[in-house]
């Protein structure tokens, strides 16, 4: 079975239906896996829920849906005034203008949203929108989850974690001892077993989103645009 781990959307339809295509999603036999931040900061926030709703609905479990700290900010903003503003600030006008859009509001979608994991395991990797204690997901909190970032510094040196949440220039891999491998397209890589990839690659910022493609120990790196990264 193939598995596409796509990262940070934020609400980018058009490169999510590309990206989609381009891997060749075939929805009765892949895994696919959403790093979260489906929403805020784009324009079409409730398109790209209706889209990974319906998939989510017609893939049942092997369509994993991971909460990402926009997810998280939502939720806790419908009843906290402060975190309300600073969602606001943070993209989520654009979400509610979306969502208004279809006469819709996204907290009428609580429950799906709720039911978000905060990770995700395989015996070869952990999927999470942020970071990951060495000693893996019982050792790590779930603010750690949702808004680390120092698994950046190249430090971790824990099973494989595939993580969005910081933009990047292009797809990397850190081995946690000092090397950091920029990852190309038309390229297949040999899937490590320890250290850190990060797919978040800007969509919303005007740059590209990308997936990986893993199947049988292998994967390979897609992106939006059809650039190499």
């Amino acid at each position: 079975m193939r598995t596409i781990i796509i990262g940070d959307i934020h609400g980018c339809q058009e490169p999510l239906e590309r990206l989609l295509e381009k891997v060749k999603l075939d929805p009765n036999r892949d895994r696919l896996i959403f790093l979260g931040d489906l929403m805020d900061r784009g324009d079409q926030s409730w398109e790209v829920f209706d889209r990974v709703r319906r998939l989510n609905l017609a893939m049942g479990d092997r369509c994993v849906l991971i909460k990402g700290n926009h997810e998280q900010m939502m939720l806790e903003a419908q009843e906290d005034r402060m975190m309300m503003n600073l969602w606001y600030s943070n993209g989520g006008a654009k979400t509610v203008s979306s969502f208004r859009k279809h006469q819709d509001d996204v907290w009428n979608h609580r429950q799906w949203f709720e039911q978000m994991g905060l990770y995700y395991e395989t015996e070869q990797y952990i999927c999470v929108h942020g970071g990951v204690e060495d000693q893996g997901p019982k050792a790590t909190s779930e603010d750690t989850f949702l808004w680390d970032r120092s698994i950046l510094e190249g430090n971790y040196k824990g099973k494989l974690v595939i993580a969005g949440h910081t933009p990047m220039a292009a797809p990397v891999y850190l081995d946690g001892w000092g090397k950091t491998l920029r990852l190309r397209v038309r390229r297949r890589y040999l899937l490590p077993q320890t250290g850190y990839i990060c797919l978040d690659t800007g969509c919303v910022f005007g740059y590209r989103l990308t997936a990986l493609v893993e199947e049988a120990g292998r994967y390979r790196i897609v992106n939006s645009t059809g650039r190499e990264s």
